[in-house]
């Protein structure tokens, strides 16, 4: 009889132990359970998240883009004085719109609310995305998987600990920046302006192509593209092959050299003048996208220097014997179509092919 009750009062403390060994092991296999959770649904939300960025990429650029095609069917003066109407802003909301839906994001193709389309300008230095209807030139784009537009993403097995559905957004921005190339034929005139002159003037501004009297509002030059020699002679032949037709100036990049001539070159204004008549419009304008080249003064430069950048300025006066006077004045963000951007802002004169900012 001792026997039996002794028994059973060891037989309790063995029974608690087991329950006690259930209970950790339930425990220990939810915590495996949610690291299993986390592993999979927020590694699947990671890659869904890269996808949305991979679409908010695409939406931004295409956008952009389908605002430079807008400003290349523009004349410069009515790129400056350009503001956005419905319509436009229609064009471009449409061209987001249709990347986005081209793409997906775990599984889903994204939709882009209007909403979260916003046109406007961008600060490189600040990195702020200012929206605005006056000459805008970036777009940024929200694409997501929430409630608000294509749905949160479902989870796998994090529903068992309560988290059903998980939320990812991405936005990027694209920016029409400074042009950095220059396809053959855009570069209009065999002459160009130092960097000097911007650190003294810039947007609206005179410039005095010619003549150079050493002064910082005469800091240009002429030059013969990459043609030798750098004469007079060669001068003639190239300004008469923009009016007829027979020459067309090289692609350039910056770092590439122009040949400069430092001489009288007064026995090509004649030329220069059937030019500028062929060339300008009613009210005696002529726009000019010109090499901006490196120099830290404004005397006149001989031989080759290289290109640091590009520029538009608005010729608005050319005189041969006895004044030689070429006058004009510096655009500021004029569009380029046929171009790459990504160069220093001289102007500046900016590329209609857009790049990532954001």
């Amino acid at each position: 009889m001792n026997n039996r009750m002794n028994t059973n009062r060891s037989a309790g403390p063995l029974g608690n132990e087991h329950g006690a060994v259930a209970a950790m092991t339930a425990i220990f296999l939810l915590v495996l359970l949610a690291f299993a959770a986390a592993a999979i649904d927020i590694g699947h939300a990671l890659v869904a998240r890269n996808e949305l960025q991979n679409t908010a990429d695409a939406a931004a650029l295409a956008g952009t883009r389908a605002l430079g095609i807008i400003y290349e069917g523009m004349t410069p003066a009515e790129q400056q004085t350009y503001t956005l109407t419905g319509g436009d802003q229609a064009t471009v909301v449409a061209a987001v719109q249709d990347t986005a839906l081209a793409n997906s994001a775990a599984g889903v193709p994204i939709a882009i609310n209007a909403a979260d389309i916003a046109i406007g300008t961008w600060n490189p230095t600040s990195r702020v995305h200012t929206p605005t209807v006056n000459q805008p030139k970036a777009v940024r784009v929200w694409a997501r998987r929430d409630a608000s537009a294509n749905g949160p993403i479902s989870t796998f097995l994090a529903s068992v600990v309560g988290l059903t559905s998980i939320s990812v957004n991405a936005v990027a921005t694209a920016d029409m920046t400074a042009v950095g190339q220059t396809a053959p034929g855009q570069l209009d005139v065999p002459f160009g302006i130092s960097t000097y002159y911007f650190t003294q003037f810039g947007c609206g501004d005179a410039i005095k192509f010619y003549p150079n009297d050493g002064t910082p509002q005469a800091c240009a030059a002429w030059h013969t593209f990459d043609q030798s020699p750098a004469n007079a002679n060669t001068l003639r032949t190239i300004i008469d092959g923009f009016r007829t037709g027979a020459y067309q100036s090289p692609g350039t990049t910056p770092g590439d050299s122009l040949n400069f001539i430092n001489g009288n070159v007064a026995s090509a204004f004649p030329n220069l003048i059937n030019l500028y008549n062929a060339k300008k419009d009613a009210n005696g304008n002529w726009d000019v996208f010109v090499p901006v080249y490196q120099s830290d003064a404004c005397s006149p430069p001989n031989g080759a220097l290289p290109i640091a950048g590009y520029t538009e300025a608005r010729i608005t006066n050319v005189q041969g014997s006895p004044n030689h006077l070429i006058s004009a004045t510096v655009l500021c963000n004029i569009f380029e179509g046929n171009t790459t951007g990504g160069g220093p802002p001289f102007g500046p004169v900016l590329s209609t092919i857009p790049g990532l900012v954001e």
